[in-house]
């Protein structure tokens, strides 16, 4: 019976996606991505990119926050990783919990970078979407590119309205823009695709957890 037993379970790790049930392991993982977003919101990796001579380097901080994202959706698809991001937001939005880059609180949503937390909510359950019974590596890179976009074109059309919002200049914005979003895209993707192939590998390690 135990043979039996486990026979079946390995059976189930090679299925393209698990059932996740409401169950404590379910919560435990919800509650450690959570703590991922945390910890991307203040990390940072230090990435030299070389200037227009190419000995000199410019210093890029990246904050990979948005492959966290990816990787939720991955792991546990799109309505426990909706839960997630959305238990995120919430928690991030109450006078209690901080975590937030620049803080916290419902006076959050002014912020101008909160367009792309909120972006967050569709941009999990797009990418899990395409990957949902389907691990194809075009579908993986289709849900990487999709998500990474979409909270891009979110997070600027949100930063917009609220810098004009508060009348801020033309040039404001647009160097915002190229510092927030056209410097970061291709690093997103990168560690996006990364992040997600990722959350496959630890998808199918946590199946006594998450089945």
């Amino acid at each position: 019976m135990m043979n039996k037993r486990i026979t079946n379970e390995i059976r189930k790790i090679h299925k393209p996606n698990i059932n996740i049930k409401f169950c404590l392991g379910t919560l435990t993982i919800v509650a450690i991505c959570i703590m991922l977003l945390i910890i991307a919101t203040f990390s940072q990796i230090k990435i030299d990119i070389p200037a227009n001579n190419m000995e000199s380097y410019l210093k890029f901080e990246y904050i990979p926050q948005i492959p966290v994202v990816l990787f939720i959706a991955g792991l546990l698809g799109e309505f426990w990783g909706l839960v997630t991001i959305l238990l995120y937001i919430i928690l991030g939005l109450t006078p209690y919990f901080s975590f937030f880059a620049l803080g916290g609180g419902l006076s959050y949503i002014f912020k101008y970078n909160f367009g792309y937390i909120f972006a967050y909510i569709f941009a999990v359950l797009i990418s899990a979407k395409f990957m949902k019974n389907n691990n194809s590596i075009l579908k993986i890179i289709l849900a990487v590119l999709y998500g990474v976009l979409l909270i891009h074109l979110i997070g600027i059309i949100y930063m917009v309205i609220i810098a004009i919002l508060q009348h801020d200049s033309a040039e404001f914005i647009l160097n915002w823009i190229y510092y927030q979003s056209i410097t970061k895209i291709l690093y997103d993707i990168v560690f996006g695709l990364i992040a997600v192939l990722l959350s496959k590998v630890c998808r199918k390690l946590l199946w006594i957890l998450i089945d």
